[in-house]
């Protein structure tokens, strides 16, 4: 793989796109895409397409996504826990031990988490889908 496409494969993945907000991987696709091809355009639900020799009889299309799992955080706690919810489809017991990166004035890392079984109180040992962390 050519360096520059490494570089650009590393940013984008790098690039936080929750569902909603996937404008900045967009502008690095459409930064990249531009000196290859005669047309880069973004309609209004923000698709980027980049177009090589409009006028050609053969149209091949590569299609991608752009948006990834993402949460938005609804409290944070007088300890410092963050409570969240998710943007877009995930089981969210898979995400307990993941690494996160909560973006705002400053980005700030951290883990997602639970309460030890032995702490949990009343309902709080019911089954749920609810995300918090």
């Amino acid at each position: 793989m050519r360096d520059d496409s490494l570089a650009f494969l590393k940013s984008i993945v790098m690039t936080a796109s929750p569902s909603g907000f996937e404008q900045p991987v967009a502008q690095l696709y459409r930064d990249y895409a531009a000196p290859f091809a005669d047309r880069v355009t973004t309609d209004v639900m923000g698709n980027v397409t980049a177009i090589i020799n409009p006028e050609a009889s053969t149209r091949i299309m590569f299609a991608g996504h752009m948006d990834e799992i993402g949460f938005i955080v609804h409290y944070i706690d007088e300890d410092g826990f963050l409570y969240f919810s998710s943007i877009g489809g995930i089981d969210v017991a898979t995400q307990i031990g993941q690494r996160v990166t909560v973006h705002g004035s400053e980005e700030v890392c951290g883990v997602v988490g639970r309460k030890a079984i032995q702490t949990l109180k009343g309902s709080e040992t019911a089954p749920t889908s609810r995300t918090s962390g």
